[in-house]
C-alpha cells in the first residue's frame, strides 16, 4: 500500500511537472512565433545594408572637377602702335613707327577659387614683329625686329550659364620679355621688358564636363622702350607703343591633380 501511494505521490509529482513545462514551452513557441513573424516582417541590418549599397552601385556619382585648368587657343595680334624716336636726344618731329601684326598659339594654366572667380597665367609661343618708320621716320624703312614673349597675369569673373554658355570678364597685367633683338636699319638695337595693363572679356561653350570651347578678346596697354644707333653713328631712342588687341579661340579642359570644386 505505501508502495502504491509512493508511486502514485510520484507519478502525481511527475505529471505537475510535465503539464508546468508544457505550458511554459507552448508560451515560448507563441513567443517565438511572434518574434519570428515580426523578424520575418523587418529586414535584418545586414539586409539593409546589403539593399543599400546595391542602391548605392546602381546610383552614378557625381562626376567632381579639378579646380585646375588648362586652354590652348590660336591667337591674333593686331597692334594699335605708335613711337616716338628722337635722335641724339632731339624728338624726330613728324617721325614715328608701327608694328606689324602677328599670330601664335597660346597656352594657359588657370585655377578656379570659387565656382565664380578664377585665376590664370597665359603665354604662347613667342611673337616676331617688325617695326617700320612712318612719316618723318619712313626713310629709314624697317627699323628692327623683336622676339618676345608676352605673359599674361589676370583674373576673371564668370557670370552664371545662359544654357552651355558662360560670358567673363576679367583684367590683369601683361609682361613683355624680350628674347632676341634682330637690328634692322637702327644698328645694335635693344629693346628692355615691360610692364602693361590688361582688360579681357569672353565666352565659353561647355561641350561636357571636361572640355570648354572658348572665344577670347584681350586689349593690352603696353609699352616698350628701345635705343640703338642709325649707320651713321647718330644715336637714336624711341618708345614704342604697342597696344595690342589680342582675339583668341580655343579649347579648355580640365586638369586631372587638385581639390574639386
Amino acid at each position: 500500500m505505501r508502495a502504491f501511494i509512493t508511486t502514485a505521490s510520484f507519478l502525481s509529482v511527475l505529471i505537475t511537472i510535465v503539464a508546468t513545462q508544457t505550458a511554459r514551452a507552448q508560451t515560448g513557441g507563441s513567443t517565438s512565433s511572434q518574434d519570428q513573424k515580426s523578424v520575418a516582417g523587418k529586414p535584418s541590418s545586414d539586409e539593409a545594408a546589403t539593399d543599400s549599397d546595391s542602391n548605392a552601385q546602381l546610383l552614378p556619382l557625381p562626376f567632381k572637377q579639378s579646380r585646375w585648368f588648362s586652354r590652348v587657343g590660336y591667337l591674333v595680334a593686331a597692334y594699335h602702335s605708335s613711337t616716338a624716336i628722337a635722335t641724339n636726344g632731339q624728338p624726330l618731329a613728324g617721325g614715328t613707327a608701327e608694328a606689324s601684326n602677328n599670330m601664335s598659339v597660346t597656352f594657359e594654366l588657370g585655377y578656379e577659387v570659387t565656382k565664380n572667380i578664377s585665376v590664370s597665367v597665359m603665354s604662347g609661343i613667342p611673337v616676331k614683329p617688325h617695326v617700320t618708320g612712318e612719316g618723318a621716320a619712313a626713310p629709314l624703312g624697317i627699323l628692327g625686329k623683336v622676339r618676345y614673349g608676352p605673359t599674361i597675369f589676370s583674373g576673371q569673373y564668370h557670370f552664371p550659364k545662359i544654357g552651355k554658355f558662360r560670358p567673363y570678364v576679367g583684367g590683369g597685367a601683361a609682361y613683355a620679355i624680350i628674347l632676341k633683338n634682330i637690328d634692322g636699319s637702327v644698328k645694335d638695337l635693344k629693346v628692355h621688358n615691360n610692364w602693361g595693363s590688361v582688360i579681357q572679356g569672353g565666352a565659353e561653350y561647355e561641350v561636357n564636363s571636361k572640355y570648354t570651347f572658348f572665344v577670347d578678346f584681350k586689349e593690352v596697354w603696353l609699352a616698350v622702350n628701345a635705343d640703338g644707333v642709325l649707320s651713321d653713328g647718330t644715336g637714336v631712342k624711341a618708345r614704342v607703343k604697342l597696344n595690342p588687341s589680342l582675339v583668341t579661340v580655343g579649347i579648355k579642359f580640365r586638369l586631372p591633380f587638385g581639390r574639386s570644386l
